[in-house]
């Protein structure tokens, strides 16, 4: 009960728990706090990586692969026609796809129950590219978090402008890449071939989706990042009622941790919980959700 009086007199201290009305990177006067993620290492970043790369092999190859003369996967939306495994379906076969998408729905309400967040961190496509790849690119350009802090409060020096410029250049061409193969799976990347080596005059509506799925792919990466997980994405949003007592989650024990402080020397040992309020675990998460809270 000690404990539990401690975590209500943390949350009052911080504003009777004004901090559950807003997000982690929105201030209180709504201006984006904008997140500099800790640049992170151990054996399941390690692992995830590799996962990463899989994921990665699987999404630049599947456009390649023909089966019987048909891609093995297409959704080409225009003309209404569905390739899968490379087999065709049309507009008439829509109940197997319903059917599809309420299994797969039950599957990931149960995954999470089962095993918590463990989607959004190892297979979530979002979290693959901006993670796996943007981020990594953002680290080999402008340092680890502490460097990319201090040269975007820095002035407009050279360096600082060559470090952006060459950030963002890199950031739209890989963009433009994604949506390359991001519309080979609509109108396969034959047709796409055509489009690329034919005359614009000709290819204008694909030239034109191109830019769009360019452009769209560019801000999320370069701009809006975290707040797709935060603020869009409709399985993050429904995260909270789909866990329970025994989903396995990375939480915070309050009843160990609280109350929180810092340590001092020849206190008594009943002072403060285990929690030292270092904010470690706040800085290296990519979406700059406290746990704690």
């Amino acid at each position: 009960m000690d404990n539990h009086s401690s975590t209500e007199s943390n949350s009052t201290k911080s504003g009777d728990g004004s901090f559950r009305d807003r997000i982690a990177t929105v201030d209180e006067k709504g201006k984006r706090n904008w997140v500099f993620a800790q640049k992170p290492k151990g054996k399941f970043y390690n692992a995830r990586t590799y996962v990463s790369w899989f994921f990665f092999i699987v999404f630049f190859a599947l456009p390649f692969i023909y089966v019987k003369g048909r891609p093995l996967f297409l959704f080409n939306i225009p003309e209404a026609k569905f390739i899968i495994f490379g087999q065709v379906f049309w507009p008439q076969d829509f109940f197997i796809f319903g059917l599809t998408m309420v299994t797969f729905i039950v599957f990931i309400i149960l995954f999470t129950a089962a095993f918590g967040r463990l989607f959004c961190g190892w297979v979530c496509p979002q979290t693959i590219f901006m993670e796996m790849f943007f981020r990594k690119i953002e680290y080999a350009i402008e340092g680890d978090a502490a460097k990319q802090k201090i040269l975007s409060k820095s002035g407009w020096t050279r360096e600082k402008i060559v470090k952006k410029t060459t950030k963002h250049l890199v950031f739209y061409i890989m963009s433009f890449i994604i949506a390359n193969f991001f519309l080979a799976y609509i109108i396969g990347i034959r047709e796409l071939y055509k489009i690329a080596t034919g005359p614009i005059s000709a290819n204008i509506g694909g030239l034109m989706g191109l830019a769009v799925f360019s452009g769209i792919f560019y801000g999320v990466y370069a701009f809006f990042r975290e707040q797709v997980c935060t603020v869009v994405c409709p399985y993050g949003r429904l995260q909270g009622v789909l866990l329970d007592r025994n989903s396995m989650i990375v939480a915070y024990d309050y009843i160990r941790g609280e109350p929180r402080g810092k340590k001092v020397k020849n206190e008594a040992p009943q002072t403060h919980g285990d929690c030292i309020d270092c904010h470690a675990c706040v800085r290296v998460c990519p979406t700059r959700i406290d746990i704690r809270n």
